[in-house]
């Protein structure tokens, strides 16, 4: 504990935060995890938290969050674990912990407090109790730098980047409130992601877009990546930073590819070892050469391997990187730009 402690503080000594976390008896695989990336402290926490809950260890997650909330790393740390801290006491059956979870949803609805990121999280979560009032501050908050663009010059922007103006549309819906130029926009936006939800074409006359109609990005799984890198098949500095630096420069550049081509479906697999290395030495091809790989989806890949993932996934569906994180809050974050 006290290695790990050392290793999370800043420079000059302990903080805190580091001696409140020794008391709470953090799994080794979170210590490690607050060692080798001491800039994400926050959603490091924050992700074992939800791994709790989904665990049913409902009080040793409200001890965490409230240590986050108390010392946190950062002030939109501190708004993310009230949050979800807030959803937490607000699904139990004392009314004590309903009453402490109303104040705390009132604190950080306060003028001028909110984060956009918390903000719609908090948004989502007033959307599920169909409080729209509540849920339209928090997406007007949210979508606030966007609201401060021209519609017209959000056309090129990518889905992800766009979802809070579409969440702040379905709220303004909810209220009966005329549609404005940015609710245009989202609607454009929600209607592309049911059509491609549903498989339907777009609609006749729809702009053809540069580039193929359909890609597929071939990644390494997670339980395949120390094995690949061990073997050179991965190289790079997002891979020399683990398995959750690769995935999220891949997020990265899918998106941008997004941008560049919005017409195209993508999906993505993540595969093995030893089915590329057999494929490269069947066809006398090197291994570790972006271009194997890609002839290896071509070629032996199925159009109905369940392993393919449709992207982007929904911001609530488990992330297609496979860290058991919603998309939202894993590859999909507002943080990874």
């Amino acid at each position: 504990m006290n290695d790990h402690a050392s290793s999370t503080a800043p420079v000059g000594g302990d903080t805190p935060l580091t001696a409140a976390l020794r008391e709470l008896e953090l799994p080794g695989r979170v210590l490690k995890e607050l060692a080798a990336y001491p800039d994400d402290t926050g959603e490091v926490l924050m992700d074992s938290a939800a791994e709790l809950r989904r665990a049913g260890r409902d009080d040793q997650a409200r001890r965490l969050l409230e240590t986050v909330r108390e010392h946190p790393p950062t002030s939109e740390d501190g708004q993310y674990a009230s949050v979800e801290l807030a959803d937490l006491l607000r699904k139990g059956q004392d009314p004590r912990d309903t009453a402490e979870a109303e104040r705390i949803t009132s604190e950080l609805l306060r003028p001028g407090h909110l984060g956009q990121g918390p903000a719609d999280l908090l948004g989502e979560y007033m959307r599920e109790l169909e409080r729209w009032d509540e849920a339209l501050l928090c997406f007007n908050i949210a979508a606030r730098q966007l609201l401060a663009e021209p519609p017209e010059e959000l056309a090129g922007e990518d889905d992800l980047s766009l979802s809070p103006l579409v969440n702040r549309l379905l709220a303004r819906m909810k209220l009966g409130l005329p549609r404005d130029r940015h609710d245009e926009v989202a609607m454009v936006v929600a209607q592309q992601q049911a059509e491609s939800a549903l498989g339907l074409p777009y609609e006749e006359g729809w702009p053809e877009q540069d580039g193929p109609d359909r890609e597929v990005e071939a990644l390494y799984s997670r339980e395949a990546f120390d094995g690949a890198r061990a073997r050179g098949l991965l190289a790079g500095e997002t891979a020399e930073h683990g398995a959750d630096a690769y995935y999220r420069a891949a997020e990265r550049g899918l998106r941008e590819r997004d941008r560049e081509h919005p017409g195209t479906r993508r999906s993505v697999v993540l595969h093995g070892v030893e089915e590329v290395a057999e494929f490269a030495e069947r066809s006398g091809l090197a291994p570790a050469d972006d271009d194997t790989v890609r002839s290896w989806v071509n070629l032996e890949l199925s159009a109905d391997d369940p392993r393919l993932r449709s992207w982007p996934p929904g911001r609530n569906e488990p992330c297609w990187c496979g860290a058991g994180r919603k998309y939202k809050k894993c590859c999909g974050s507002p943080s990874n730009r």
